[in-house]
């Protein structure tokens, strides 16, 4: 799949582990970068569907349209999805209750 990220920071975390375990923490670092290479991995949208660790799953209210994938604990990934089935934007990492 074809990954492009919303930020510039987004991508130095990926590309940069050190970065995304001092920005988020080792478990959340480290599974942001596992989670990414997972979407690299797969062909389209339906085969991350099919991993179920993953836990791919539209937003409502203020964030639909966007997707969240499960990172650790209360952290999830959201994403986009691109103008093809084969293509995905990492919006953010957030904490899902933010407490």
């Amino acid at each position: 799949m074809e990954v492009s990220f919303r930020t510039n920071r987004l991508q130095r975390n990926y590309e940069e582990s050190a970065r995304s375990i001092r920005q988020w923490g080792p478990d959340v670092g480290r599974k942001y970068i596992t989670r990414i290479n997972a979407l690299y991995a797969v062909r389209n949208f339906q085969e991350v569907y099919n991993i179920r660790a993953m836990r791919l799953h539209p937003l409502k209210g203020s964030k639909r349209g966007e997707l969240s994938i499960y990172l650790t604990g209360r952290w999830r990934l959201i994403v986009t999805k691109g103008d093809t089935e084969e293509s995905v934007t990492i919006e953010e990492v957030s904490n899902h209750y933010d407490d």
